[in-house]
C-alpha cells in the first residue's frame, strides 16, 4: 500500500487529533516559533464563521417554510426549552457534586496573576438584564445581526421570513427552492473548509501552549481535572437520560459526533463545530428543520458546559479563600445560576460576569476570578465540547418527541452513518 493510500485511510477526526497533538508538542518545544502560528488558527476560525450565518438562515427557511406547519414550530420551541432546562439543571448538579467531592480550591494560593482589566469589568457588573435580553431578540437591523453572529436575532428573523415565504404562494416557493440550494452549497463549502481544519487547529493549539506555557496548568491542575471529569460524567448521564427518553441507545451517536466534538474541543469555538455538527445529524436522518432550529437556539439557552463550569468556579473560589459555603447556600446558588446562565452566549464575557455576580451575591471575593483566567483556555476547550455535544443530543431528543423519527429508524440511521464514517 502506497503512503498516499495510507494517508487517505486516516479519518478527518484522526487528522484533527494529530494536529492537536503536534500543536502541543511544537508549543512546548519551540514556543517562539509557536506564537507566530496564531494566524493559521485565526484564518480557520474566520472561515468557519463565514459559513455559519448563511447556513443557519437557509436551513431554517428551508425547514420551516417547507413544512408549512407553524404549530409544529411552536412545539419545537417549547420542547427544546424543556429539554434545555433539564440538561442545564443536570449540569449544575454534576458541577456541584464534583467540586464538593474533589475540592480543587483547597490548598491553592492566590499567587497566580490574572487580567486585572477582566476582573475589574466583572466586579463592576451587576449581572445580566434578562428583560433587555428578551427585547434584544428582535433585531433592528438583520444585516447587523448577521454581521455580529447574534444567533437569537437571526433565528427570530429567519422564522418570521420563513412563515412569510410559506404564506406567499408561488413567489414563496421560489424562495424555498433557493434556500434548499444555498443550504446544499454551504454544506459543500463546509467540506472544503474542513480539509484545512487540522492545520488551523495545529496553529491555534501551538500558539496557546507557546504563549502561556504548559506550566500554567500546574497551580490549577486539580481544577482542570475536576472540570474534565465533571464534563465526562455529565455527558454519560445526559446520553443515558436521552436514551431512556428516545427509547434508543444513543451512545453510538457519540461516534457519529466525534468530528464536531474534537473540533469544538481543539478550537474552543462553538461556531467552528456548528456546520459539521448539523451535517452529521442530518446524515443520521434527523430532520433538517429540527437540526437547524434546535442547534442555534441551544447555542444561547443550552450551554451545558458553561453552566457546569459556573457552578464549579463559584464553589472553587470559596475553597481558595477558605470561606464556608454550606450545602444549603449552594442549593440557593444553583437556583440562581439556573436563571442567570440563560442567554449568556449573547453577551461578550458573560460567563465571567455570571461567575463574578454570583460570587459577589454570596459574599465571595470577586478578585479570585484572576486565578481562573490563566487556565481559562484549557477549561474553555472542555466547556465548548460539552456545549456542542449537549445541543446535538437535544436535537435528537426533540426529533423523537416530535415523532419525526422512530426509535428503530434512529438506531439504524446512526449505525449506517457510523459505518460510512468508518469506511472513509
Amino acid at each position: 500500500m502506497s503512503k498516499l493510500a495510507i494517508f487517505k485511510k486516516i479519518s478527518l477526526a484522526a487528522w484533527i487529533a494529530i494536529g492537536l497533538v503536534l500543536g502541543v508538542v511544537v508549543g512546548a518545544v519551540a514556543p517562539d516559533i509557536a506564537v507566530q502560528l496564531k494566524p493559521l488558527g485565526d484564518v480557520f476560525i474566520r472561515m468557519i464563521k463565514m459559513i455559519v450565518v448563511p447556513l443557519i438562515f437557509s436551513s431554517l427557511v428551508m425547514g420551516i417554510a417547507g413544512t408549512g406547519d407553524f404549530k409544529k414550530l411552536g412545539r419545537l420551541g417549547g420542547k427544546s426549552i424543556l429539554w434545555f432546562e433539564v440538561a442545564t439543571t443536570l449540569a449544575l448538579i454534576v458541577g456541584l457534586v464534583a467540586v464538593n467531592l474533589m475540592e480543587p480550591g483547597v490548598g491553592v494560593t492566590m499567587t497566580h496573576v490574572g487580567s486585572s482589566e477582566a476582573v475589574t469589568k466583572a466586579a463592576s457588573s451587576h449581572g445580566l438584564d434578562h428583560v433587555q435580553m428578551l427585547v434584544n431578540i428582535v433585531p433592528t437591523n438583520i444585516i447587523d445581526a448577521m454581521g455580529r453572529g447574534d444567533m437569537l436575532q437571526i433565528i427570530f428573523f429567519s422564522c418570521l421570513f420563513a412563515i412569510a415565504a410559506a404564506g406567499s404562494g408561488k413567489e414563496g416557493l421560489h424562495i424555498i427552492d433557493l434556500s434548499k440550494s444555498v443550504a446544499h452549497i454551504m454544506f459543500k463549502v463546509t467540506h472544503y473548509v474542513m480539509y484545512v481544519s487540522p492545520i488551523g487547529i495545529f496553529g491555534a493549539i501551538a500558539y496557546t501552549i507557546g504563549e502561556y506555557g504548559i506550566e500554567m496548568l500546574m497551580p490549577l491542575i486539580k481544577l482542570v481535572v475536576c472540570l474534565y471529569i465533571a464534563v465526562a460524567v455529565f455527558l454519560i448521564l445526559t446520553v443515558a437520560l436521552a436514551s431512556a427518553v428516545t427509547k434508543t441507545n444513543l451512545f453510538p451517536l457519540l461516534k457519529t459526533l466525534k468530528e464536531p466534538m474534537v473540533l469544538a474541543f481543539s478550537t474552543a469555538a462553538s461556531e467552528a463545530a456548528l456546520p459539521i455538527a448539523m451535517e452529521r445529524l442530518e446524515k443520521a436522518r434527523i430532520p433538517s428543520h429540527v437540526v437547524s432550529f434546535v442547534l442555534p437556539l441551544g447555542y444561547t439557552f443550552n450551554l451545558d458546559g458553561s453552566t457546569l463550569y459556573s457552578a464549579i468556579a463559584v464553589v472553587f473560589l470559596s475553597q481558595v479563600y477558605g470561606i464556608p459555603f454550606p450545602i444549603e447556600l449552594q442549593v440557593v446558588m444553583l437556583l440562581t445560576l439556573m436563571v442567570s446562565t440563560k442567554g449568556i452566549a449573547g453577551v461578550p464575557g458573560a460567563a465571567l460576569i455570571v461567575i463574578a455576580g454570583t460570587a459577589a451575591a454570596f459574599g465571595l471575593p470577586v478578585e479570585g476570578i484572576a486565578i481562573l483566567l490563566g487556565v481559562d483556555r484549557v477549561l474553555d476547550m472542555a466547556r465548548t465540547m460539552c456545549n456542542v455535544t449537549g445541543n446535538c443530543i437535544a436535537a435528537v431528543v426533540v426529533a423523537r418527541w416530535e415523532n419525526d423519527v422512530t426509535p428503530e429508524d434512529l438506531k439504524e440511521h446512526i449505525r449506517e452513518e457510523n459505518a460510512e464514517l468508518s469506511s472513509l
